[in-house]
């Protein structure tokens, strides 16, 4: 009997040993799990999923109802794709029947307003074409972003498209950039703002001040850049131009000729006389002028070589 005892007694003594040793297992792994876990940090691999699959873990031991949430990872792409900024600005050219232009650009404000957009400028003016007045303008249409297309098919339905371009900026890289040099100019902003307060001498107060004054240049101008890309994805833009020229424009039949008047034939022929004489006139002066100039010159001559003559014999005979 005391035998079975003691071989019961060592069997229990036993199996608390291997109970013990597996818990320890267990403990030890855990602790491994979260020191690799950390590990893993240090060396660059992502600590994410580890704890995405802990969750997962506990909600299939709740019994497997709850869903788990995806990898931070995926949610974090998931945000950049929702905050994609893309520009587009569109224009398209529309020819509208004569008279119809202030009908038509009653209607491209009506189509901005009902999109929630605005009409963001203006200009019309009359071009005459074979004494026929037209009217022609632009309107610049700002509508949301996503009313772009909505806005691009009701414009169409207008008058007869006559040219259409598109174009497009995805921002999207720029603005988180820019997101994220904000952050960090503003964590030097709240910097700067400490030493101002714990500066305790003149020096350190101007030159911690002009750090500040560059800190706070860098987010103003971040802050305008940021808010330029926000009102520009927000809000696309759209020029519709309008114009009331018609394809072709109306062209005026020429008059056919008719027969001149006796008076008529007068009046040409006194004017080709006229013009006649006055060519004559003007070539006879052409030609006599050089030589008036040089019969002009001789004359001068003459009177000079006489009056030397009459000098010296006036000289001889008083002599």
């Amino acid at each position: 009997m005391e035998r079975k005892n003691r071989r019961r007694t060592a069997a229990a003594l036993v199996a608390g040993m291997l109970l013990l040793g597996a818990c320890s297992g267990a403990g030890s792994a855990a602790l491994t799990t979260v020191a690799g876990g950390g590990a893993d940090d240090e060396g660059g691999a992502p600590a994410v999923d580890q704890a995405t699959a802990a969750t997962a873990t506990t909600a299939e031991a709740a019994g497997g109802d709850a869903e788990a949430p995806a990898p931070a990872r995926y949610q974090l792409e998931a945000a950049l794709t929702l905050d994609q900024r893309i520009i587009r600005d569109g224009r398209i050219d529309l020819r509208i029947d004569p008279g119809d232009f202030a009908t038509r650009a009653a209607q491209l404000r009506s189509i901005a307003e009902d999109l929630g957009g605005y009409i963001a400028g203006a200009e019309s003016h009359i071009e005459e074409v074979d004494q026929e007045r037209y009217s022609v303008g632009w309107f610049t249409l700002r509508v949301p972003e996503d009313r772009f297309e909505d806005a691009m098919a009701k414009v169409e339905g207008l008058g007869e498209r006559l040219d259409f371009t598109l174009s497009s900026q995805d921002v999207s890289e720029e603005y988180v950039d820019l997101q994220s040099r904000l952050r960090y100019w503003r964590n030097q902003e709240a910097f700067y703002s400490r030493l101002l307060d714990e500066a305790t001498t003149v020096q350190d107060l101007v030159a911690v001040n002009s750090q500040m004054e560059q800190v706070l240049t860098n987010i103003e101008q971040i802050e305008g850049r940021l808010r330029y890309l926000e009102s520009r994805t927000s809000f696309s833009t759209l020029t519709v131009g309008l114009t009331e020229v018609p394809a072709e424009a109306p062209v005026a039949a020429p008059a056919e000729p008719s027969d001149p008047t006796m008076l008529e034939e007068a009046v040409d022929m006194a004017g080709q006389v006229l013009l006649g004489t006055i060519g004559f006139l003007i070539v006879a002066a052409a030609f006599l002028l050089p030589l008036g100039a040089v019969a002009l010159v001789a004359y001068l001559i003459y009177r000079l070589v006489v009056a030397v003559m009459r000098r010296e014999t006036r000289v001889t005979e008083s002599g």
